[in-house]
């Protein structure tokens, strides 16, 4: 089979010569996926030279066009052989895909942004989207990491904690009630929107997670961690654009503190991803020797406790990612945030989701509704805690994203919370 691609700002023909069989659909999968990956949502199969079509290639055609209907996109087929329009037709698909030959209809209209700014990669856009104009975060850190680290906490000691809809958090924890076994299944976790994603530190890599399901709230144990209750007042819809390659998470969260105009804010992003750096617990912290807090940072046992992104990984997926994030005067002062970049003017802490990809719909969405389209697969790859490894010559870099939506606030912190500074987590890991 040949496939041929024309594209315009807005639209993307393929135009298919040969059969489509099991061995081809594969091929116009994939061709389907890279432009839908680079951000085309209109997109037509020109089939008038197409002899031949299975099941397989039916079912390729009709996966993609339910994938992009259901973010307000298409895929449409034009000038259908004799053969195709038969097979579609006794499929019952014709009114589905078929169009005439012309140009597809425009797409619905989305709702206006309130402003368009350019991020600091040439190319790189965003539109940001007014929610709450008073909105705000109330931030409390539960639990004490230092003590944790230390080896001089155990499970009972977790505080529970409810996550709804308006609500975010990460940290270490478990999910549901501290059982006698709890402390195997601790690991780091996230929430927001409704759902809450951990990991158990026990070196499998198999998240967990739980749904906001009528009167069932995700509930976590929370060892330590920060939580954050409270309305989004803005969302940044960002873009790679057709001159970079990549958006880097630092990018985005300058945009973001520029947008709510402060100078810490909680963010909850659900995005496109090019590749994640960062690393996840291997085992829990227990009862160890009283100089297990220097251990589990020191090289070369840091090893054994964490398991580091050696290259950019998990690429090509859609990621969750919670965190704070703040500029390097409020950062250095907040709880469990580290230095974002080498130079020191960005603070933050964020822990990322990854997903099987699916594409984002444009315009204004909803947290809640996007972040639980997330796990119709019913399948989280991993859970990272994100990191920028800046090694001079071998380091992978920051993570990065293809175009995503951010949900952002400015912080206020919780009257209860502790003021002193963490010093067992602000430590920076240094790869070796």
């Amino acid at each position: 089979m040949e496939i041929t691609r024309t594209a315009t700002a807005d639209h993307v023909e393929l135009k298919l010569k040969g059969r489509l069989d099991a061995i081809w659909s594969d091929h116009v999968g994939r061709a389907l996926a890279d432009c839908i990956r680079e951000g085309h949502h209109e997109l037509t199969l020109d089939m008038a030279e197409v002899n031949y079509i299975s099941s397989a290639g039916i079912g390729i055609v009709v996966m993609y066009a339910r994938q992009l209907k259901a973010i307000h996109g298409r895929l449409a087929v034009s000038n259908a052989s004799e053969s195709v329009r038969s097979v579609f037709k006794l499929s019952g698909l014709s009114n589905f895909l078929l169009i005439e030959t012309g140009p597809a209809a425009p797409p619905p209209a989305a709702e206006e942004s309130s402003g368009r700014i350019a991020l600091a990669q040439p190319g790189m856009t965003a539109e940001v989207y007014d929610l709450d104009p008073n909105a705000a975060l109330v931030v409390d850190w539960p639990g004490d990491s230092a003590a944790w680290l230390a080896g001089g906490e155990s499970p009972s000691s977790c505080t529970p904690v409810e996550f709804p809809v308006q609500a975010l958090g990460l940290g270490l924890g478990i999910l549901g009630a501290c059982g006698a076994s709890a402390g195997e299944h601790l690991g780091e976790f996230l929430a927001a929107g409704g759902a809450a994603v951990c990991q158990p530190a026990d070196g499998t890599h198999k998240p967990d997670y739980m749904l906001l399901r009528g009167s069932l709230t995700p509930t976590v144990q929370v060892a330590y961690g920060l939580v954050g209750r409270g309305l989004f007042g803005r969302l940044l819809r960002f873009d790679k654009g057709p001159e970079q390659a990549s958006v880097p998470l630092s990018a985005v969260v300058r945009t973001c503190l520029d947008t709510v105009g402060s100078d810490a804010a909680g963010l909850v992003m659900v995005a496109e991803t090019a590749a994640l750096v960062g690393a996840a617990l291997q085992r829990p912290p227990g009862r160890p020797a009283p100089d297990q807090a220097c251990r589990i940072f020191a090289f070369p046992d840091v090893r054994n406790w964490l398991s580091f992104t050696a290259e950019a990984a998990l690429t090509n997926t859609t990621s969750l990612i919670v965190g704070l994030a703040a500029r390097a005067a409020r950062g250095a002062s907040l709880p469990l945030l580290k230095r974002m970049v080498p130079s020191g003017e960005l603070y933050g802490h964020f822990h990322a989701a990854a997903f099987p990809y699916r594409p984002l719909r444009r315009g204004r969405v909803e947290l809640a509704d996007t972040v639980q389209t997330l796990f119709e697969s019913e399948r989280v790859l991993d859970l990272l805690h994100l990191l920028n490894d800046w090694r001079p010559a071998s380091g992978a870099g920051e993570s990065r994203f293809l175009r995503g939506a951010c949900w952002c606030a400015p912080i206020e912190a919780s009257p209860a919370r502790r003021p002193e500074e963490n010093a067992a987590l602000k430590e920076t890991i240094k790869w070796e």
